[in-house]
């Protein structure tokens, strides 16, 4: 039992999976100046099949304004429901709804690299940060950095494949890249699709019972 609960806290804290109750809705303001560069189409199946110098690094979040839900299985907080914002240019905000409370990732975009700005429980009607206060913070961590070569390592993350086929109850994906992160016992693994971003996440734990898997996996998207 207390290999469990490390897994199910090591799972929050590698995938971050914190949201408010699915009952309240998520409050977005979505004021600012946007990008314009981010032309990822979530219901485009043809987004895959653009080359490396065509993808930008929005490419790997949803569109302004889209919602989506995860389907989860193997823990009751893998279910997720998540919102995408951006609300000045360089900036990504998402909040994750997992059924038991809210957190909101605050992402900074360059040409290469997407930072972890912040990441914390909000109250569901808490507006975001002005751009001053967005400028002034420092990157935790790097969330994803180009380019995306199978072996290359970022904070405790390696991408581990490359050009993969992943079926989800949305679509089947082509091209997608996994990042991996093992911690004591428990694999931590996070697929991406050019024009969704995060479409799976998956961590892995044997225990003396068997092997223990959590997934959450896209199914639905709206823009």
């Amino acid at each position: 039992m207390r290999k469990l609960n490390l897994f199910v806290l090591l799972l929050v804290a590698a995938f971050l999976v914190v949201g408010c109750t699915k009952n309240d809705s998520t409050a977005l303001d979505n004021s600012g100046t946007k990008n314009s560069g981010n032309n990822a189409n979530g219901k485009n199946d043809t987004v895959g099949t653009k080359t490396d110098a065509e993808i930008s690094m929005f490419d790997y979040f949803l569109p302004d304004g889209s919602k989506a839900h995860f389907q989860g299985e193997g823990n009751e907080f893998a279910e997720l429901d998540i919102e995408v914002a951006q609300p000045f240019e360089n900036y990504v905000i998402i909040h994750e709804n997992n059924g038991g409370s809210l957190v909101r990732h605050i992402y900074k975009i360059d040409s290469h690299t997407i930072f972890l700005m912040e990441t914390g429980i909000i109250d569901t009607k808490q507006d975001f940060p002005s751009l001053e206060e967005l400028n002034a913070l420092e990157p935790i961590n790097i969330y994803l950095e180009a380019p995306f070569t199978k072996g290359k390592s970022f904070n405790n993350w390696t991408i581990v494949d490359t050009d993969v086929t992943l079926e989800t109850p949305y679509k089947v994906f082509t091209d997608v890249f996994v990042i991996e992160m093992k911690e004591n016992d428990i694999v931590n693994r996070k697929y991406f699709a050019a024009g969704f971003g995060e479409v799976k996440r998956e961590a892995i734990m044997q225990t003396d019972d068997g092997e223990l898997r959590v997934t959450s996996t896209l199914k639905l998207v709206d823009q």
